[in-house]
């Protein structure tokens, strides 16, 4: 009886920790769209999503930077454009974009990667772009 009753515990905070926040993301993609990149995810299940973070690091960064907070839309398909990354280095880098849904059960992550080598007429179009942000 006891063990029995230990089952259906363990199994109803199972269903509760598995149901306490819903999220099916079908993809996280970053691509280039001409000097900028565009992220683009697709969710099936966004049913206790309040809000997605994009964050960014470069090999050369520590940590990973907030760049945007973009609320639930119920919508399915995100896209997203980092349009600011061009204004400082010159070097080949792998960037890696952090997607965070965060929810009633806490924050879910997916990641995404990207080479990143930018000509000399994206640099100089990144510093221009800066100088009036």
């Amino acid at each position: 009886m006891k063990t029995r009753f230990l089952t259906y515990l363990l199994l109803f905070s199972t269903s509760l920790i598995l149901t306490a926040f819903q999220l099916q993301v079908t993809s996280f993609l970053a691509v280039y769209q001409g000097a900028d990149i565009r992220l683009e995810w697709k969710v099936s299940d966004e049913s206790d999503v309040q809000t997605y973070e994009i964050s960014r690091k470069k090999d050369s960064d520590a940590s990973y930077s907030r760049l945007a907070e973009i609320p639930q839309s119920a919508l399915g398909t995100y896209i997203w454009i980092d349009d600011n990354l061009y204004k400082d280095g010159d070097a080949i880098e792998n960037i890696s974009y952090r997607l965070t849904a965060t929810g009633s059960g806490g924050p879910k992550y997916f990641y995404a990667n990207i080479q990143h080598s930018p000509t000399a007429v994206q640099r100089s179009w990144g510093s221009i772009k800066s100088m009036f942000r």
